[in-house]
């Protein structure tokens, strides 16, 4: 059992080793507050058939992104934990680096094909969070959740 289990972390944490490297190839830095959010968001769009969104959304694309995880708060805390090893996974390998409190992606890493692929929606979304503070956004997905 406790292997079975220790095995369900492993894959949950490369999950989100993938998706945080995507996430900085493309967008180059992000804070820690924001990618832990859109990790998880990405990770779930996946397994959701129905779109509720597309990339054609730009009025309040944030605010939108983050209304995706609203009735979903024990999952997302429980997400976070893994989001963290693999943040620390990458940074002992010096595939990301932090510098007060934002992810940078190492310019070593490429890539060929996306395993997650990040929509338009949410692209447009983590461009616009750019523009907020950590502080109002967190209060917003403390909002939501």
């Amino acid at each position: 059992m406790k292997n079975l289990k220790l095995e369900a972390e492993t894959i949950q944490v490369s999950i989100y080793c993938e998706i945080i490297l995507q996430i900085l190839y493309k967008h180059k830095e992000l804070s820690i507050n924001k990618i832990l959010v859109f990790a998880y968001l990405i990770k779930k769009d996946r397994f959701t058939p129905r779109k509720v969104y597309n990339g054609n959304n730009i009025q309040d694309i944030v605010y939108k992104c983050i209304s995706m995880l609203s009735g979903d708060y024990i999952e997302y805390c429980n997400s976070i934990e893994f989001i963290l090893k693999a943040i620390h996974l990458l940074n002992e390998n010096n595939l990301v680096y932090i510098e007060k409190d934002v992810l940078h992606g190492s310019t070593a890493v490429t890539f060929d094909k996306y395993i997650y692929d990040e929509s338009m929606f949410f692209e447009k979304a983590i461009e616009a969070s750019k523009r907020m503070n950590d502080m109002q956004f967190m209060k917003e997905v403390t909002h939501i959740v």
